[in-house]
Parts: C-alpha cells; sequence; structure tokens
C-alpha cells in the first residue's frame, strides 16, 4: 500500500495578500510540490481541509475527507518540499495550528504574507461584492461585522474584514507553536519579488538560484458576475455543477467564463476617507504590537 507523502510546509495567509501569486511562483520551483488540480480536474489551490469544521458548511469548494486530502500529493515525485496554501489557517489559527500538529508534524513550516489591514480589507470587500455574495455597501458591512457569522451560517468568513486584520494574535500563536515560520510583507512581495522569492526559497531549504516567471500576478480579481442565477449554478451543490466538473474540459471551461459568466474587469471606487480613518484607528494599536512582534518597521500601514 502505497503512504502518500504529506506538506512539510504551508502558506496559511492573509487572504487577499498575494498568497495566489505565491503559490504560482513556488510550483515552478523542480523542488517544490503544492497540488494544483484533483482526479476530477477541480481546483484545489486552498484545500482548508485543516480547518475543515469552520467552513465545509460555509465555503462551495474544499476539501473535507483525509483520503481526499492525502490524495492530493499522490503526484509528489522526487521533491523535497511539499506545501498547500489555505488562507483561513491564519484566521482561524486555533484549528488550524492543532491539527497541523496532528496530522503534519511540529516540524511544518509556516509561510504568512501580511498585508495593510486596510488596504485587505477593502480588497476582501470588493472580492466578495464581485462575487455576488456582499450586498452591503463597504461602511455597513463594517458597522454590521460583529456576530455577522453567527446569524447567517452558510456565509464566507471572508465578510469579516476587520476582524480577519487583527494580525498580532494569529501570528503569534504561529511563531510560539512552530519553530520555522517565516513572515513577507506584501508590499515587499509585490516591489521586490524576485528578492523575497529568494528569501522563501532560502527559508524552504531549495536551490535559491532559480530563475521563475514573477511577472503575472494571480487572482487579482476585478470580474463580476452578469447573471447571479448563473453564479448560483456554478457554484451550489447541483447536477448542472457535477456535469460541468466532470465532462467539460478546462479549456472550453474557461471560455464558457470568459463569454458567458463575467463582466469585463471594472475599476475599483477608492474608499472613503472617513471610513479609512475609523479602520486606521481600529487597527492602530494591534499593528503597534504586531511591529513590536515582528521587529519591523510599519509605520507606513497607519499613515
Amino acid at each position: 500500500m502505497k503512504i502518500n507523502k504529506m506538506p512539510n510546509f504551508l502558506i496559511v495567509g492573509a487572504a487577499k495578500s498575494g498568497t495566489s501569486s505565491l503559490h504560482e511562483y513556488l510550483i515552478q520551483h523542480e523542488d517544490i510540490f503544492m497540488p494544483t488540480i484533483n482526479k476530477e480536474g477541480r481546483s484545489v489551490k486552498e484545500p482548508q481541509f485543516l480547518i475543515k469544521e469552520k467552513l465545509m458548511h460555509r465555503l462551495h469548494s474544499g476539501i473535507w475527507d483525509w483520503n481526499e486530502y492525502q490524495s492530493l500529493f499522490n503526484d509528489v515525485k522526487e521533491e523535497s518540499c511539499i506545501g498547500e496554501a489555505s488562507v483561513f489557517y491564519l484566521y482561524y489559527y486555533k484549528q488550524a495550528i492543532k491539527n497541523i500538529k496532528y496530522r503534519l508534524g511540529e516540524s511544518t513550516k509556516i509561510i504568512i504574507i501580511l498585508r495593510n489591514p486596510i488596504h485587505r480589507a477593502y480588497s476582501a470587500f470588493n472580492h466578495v461584492s464581485k462575487s455576488g455574495v456582499e450586498n452591503l455597501s463597504f461602511k455597513d458591512s463594517l458597522d454590521q461585522e460583529d456576530n455577522r457569522l453567527e446569524k447567517d451560517v452558510t456565509l464566507t468568513p471572508m465578510v469579516m474584514y476587520k476582524d480577519m486584520g487583527l494580525y498580532y494574535s494569529m501570528v503569534k500563536a504561529y511563531k510560539a507553536e512552530f519553530k520555522d515560520v517565516h513572515v513577507i510583507l506584501f508590499d515587499d512581495f509585490k516591489q521586490n519579488t524576485d528578492k523575497v522569492m529568494h528569501d522563501v526559497f532560502k527559508f524552504l531549504n531549495v536551490k535559491t538560484e532559480i530563475k521563475i516567471n514573477s511577472t503575472v500576478q494571480h487572482n487579482v480579481g476585478g470580474k463580476k458576475w452578469k447573471n447571479q442565477w448563473l453564479r448560483k449554478l456554478f457554484y451550489n451543490r447541483s447536477f448542472f455543477k457535477l456535469v460541468y466538473q466532470k465532462l467539460i474540459p478546462q479549456k472550453v471551461k474557461l471560455m464558457i467564463q470568459e463569454k458567458l459568466v463575467f463582466l469585463s474587469t471594472n475599476p475599483i471606487k477608492p474608499m472613503s476617507k472617513e471610513v479609512h480613518n475609523d479602520l486606521l484607528l481600529f487597527f492602530r494599536e494591534d499593528i503597534k504590537k504586531l511591529s513590536q512582534l515582528l521587529e519591523l518597521n510599519l509605520e507606513k500601514w497607519m499613515k
């Protein structure tokens, strides 16, 4: 019986902070394996399995079965680094840390990308709005955030725009529980990608002198469903979705989505100064504590 090789590193978040691009750059390395699609042709970049109890009723995709999770790594050959990227592992850090230790072991390496929490919140809001899940304005969604998940057990945790940006406790817990934790700042990743990737490769103990294509950003958003009925048809668990996933070739799926499902990219409206200032006050203390924890100057986040 074949014993599956399992992850020895994880990208745990934060959501809307460049994790998709990091994933795509990492899989270009010959010594790194990360799952992209499963045997059914479904995207599994973010399996979220290690916090399945928190998410299986909230997300339209994910891996909720241990055997299926193991099978994501069946194609591992000689790669020394095996990983996956599930951005909600950072937000649900208590459950994630417990299950990482139980399923993968205490020596698992952890990678965290952190983005200015104000910018991250607004990016998340626009992402959820474009998917048709968010019907409130940004200001109203912030005002109504408390207990929002408890009121709707099917709602994505992405709507916790403020709470997901309180990084201090999350990062502190990971640093306390794991020996190898590598933190990346989104601004550094965006402005000096090659240097950041060199440091990540060094952290993972793989060859650093490798040329990757880092010119393309991934999962940057900006597209919107033309029709909410179509969105539900694609996302809900239905016979149509089953047929669509199993029988339609990937190239044809992309053509269908481009021609029939999505509108063109629309410019994002700037955040109001009032909301920005409110968020600055909300995050200020957490940013200060995070800055001390990481021994990094995060003053630019507070401007």
